[in-house]
């Protein structure tokens, strides 16, 4: 009798049996999934991590066709195609603030701000205004002389940047830290900004001095403006992160006016120098302030220190820069296939001929790497010199050459450690 079960026990004991069964299949589902994340995303260990990142590329294209098709739209939306370039789904900005000390001229901040509508999402990348650049036709110099040897514009800027990153820049944005000051005034009366430490300057160009304890303190618009244009010899990499920091919470204020920055636009425009409409700039401003937690990336660009003169400076981490270049500017080596380093040597005489040579050549395969003067400016023919016969380089040769319109390729058999490819531009190419 004891073991006699009735048929109402025995169907709630085995229902509760498979309720059991189930639980352990979650459980150890739950363990695998785990296992699988901590060893494609945390440790990347191969192959694991590739279906990881197969994975993550395949949810995020559910999560674009769901929000694609859900019906309730947030009223704070755009359509990209009404500020974008036309015909394209991401754009490259090029936003570079001046200062002014007396006669002098520099450019205190350099960001390149991209935006990928596909995704909604975008990065602010950061480049050390003391940043040891190879500039197109005038050979190294700091970032921030640019803007003075180009006479107050953003041209050497903006093809240096270009050359560097591998990127083609869509619009530009040059301003002062003056216009830094109006913008920041008319959108607050003051600012909450968090201070990491204490600092003093006195800034000539905005006529302040600066005097701030470490902690969470208001600012008016005229020492925010300063504290985050301004820095010190040495500590350009600290005025990096002072607008890193500031960057969310300004796109968090400006969002909250969202509405408005059309009116902003409109109302500053004059102020700046740029080749983006009123529409372009509002819509590209709107589209970062709804950008929240990791659809914002911030980068500054990978850097080393090396002393020269007494001073410290920075030049770019040239291993480092290729896995950068995807994961902010998704500029993909696997794309885009390898960077041929250019040499140009200006063999005709003619001023800034290496500028308008590198304004001509596809960045994505080329980068230039030097800029000189030749033996002589009497060479009557532009020479393509290549260090190495593989089909590679002849095929990149060939299509240097065919940008130029003009010259020969030779091959010569020593190789060299600055470049792949030597140009020398004879007067061929300043009379065509």
């Amino acid at each position: 009798m004891q073991d006699y079960v009735g048929y109402r026990t025995q169907k709630r004991l085995a229902s509760k049996k498979k309720k059991h069964k189930w639980w352990r299949w979650l459980i150890v589902l739950a363990v695998l999934i785990v296992v699988f994340i901590i060893l494609g995303a945390v440790l990347e260990i191969s192959p694991i991590d590739t279906a990881w990142q197969k994975t993550v590329d395949g949810f995020n294209w559910v999560g674009r066709k769901v929000k694609a098709l859900w019906p309730f739209k947030s009223p704070n939306r755009i359509p990209a195609s009404e500020f974008l370039p036309e015909g394209k789904e991401t754009a490259y900005y090029l936003l570079a603030i001046t200062k002014k000390y007396g006669d002098n001229l520099f450019t205190s901040t350099v960001v390149v701000a991209y935006y990928d509508s596909r995704n909604e999402t975008g990065s602010l990348v950061y480049i050390p205004n003391d940043l040891s650049v190879n500039v197109p036709g005038v050979g190294m110099d700091q970032l921030s002389s640019l803007v003075e040897l180009d006479e107050g514009r953003i041209t050497k800027t903006l093809v240096t940047v270009e050359n560097l990153l591998g990127i083609k820049v869509d619009r530009y944005v040059l301003g002062t830290d003056g216009d830094v000051r109006i913008v920041l005034d008319q959108i607050r009366d003051d600012w909450e900004v968090d201070v990491p430490a204490r600092m003093s300057w006195k800034d000539m160009s905005l006529a302040v001095t600066v005097d701030l304890k470490p902690g969470k303190q208001k600012l008016s618009g005229k020492l925010l403006a300063s504290y985050l244009t301004y820095s010190q010899p040495g500590k350009e990499l600290d005025l990096i992160d002072r607008q890193r920091g500031f960057a969310p919470e300004f796109l968090a204020v400006s969002g909250g006016m969202f509405d408005d920055i059309s009116k902003l636009v409109t109302k500053n425009a004059s102020l700046l120098d740029t080749d983006a409409s009123n529409k372009e700039l509002t819509g590209m401003w709107q589209a970062f302030t709804l950008l929240k937690g990791k659809a914002l990336k911030q980068g500054t660009i990978p850097v080393k220190e090396f002393k020269f003169e007494n001073t410290t400076v920075h030049r770019v981490d040239t291993p480092e820069l290729p896995a950068f270049e995807k994961k902010y500017l998704d500029v993909s080596p696997a794309s885009t296939g390898k960077r041929y380093r250019v040499e140009i040597l200006n063999g005709n005489g003619v001023p800034g001929i290496g500028e308008q040579v590198a304004s001509r050549l596809d960045l994505d395969t080329f980068q230039i790497v030097n800029s000189a003067n030749a033996d002589s400016f009497e060479h009557p023919e532009t020479v393509i010199i290549i260090y190495s016969q593989d089909a590679e380089t002849v095929k990149a040769a060939e299509k240097l050459r065919n940008e130029l319109e003009v010259g020969r390729i030779e091959a010569h058999p020593e190789a060299q450690d600055m470049a792949d490819i030597s140009v020398i531009i004879g007067k061929d190419y300043a009379s065509k």
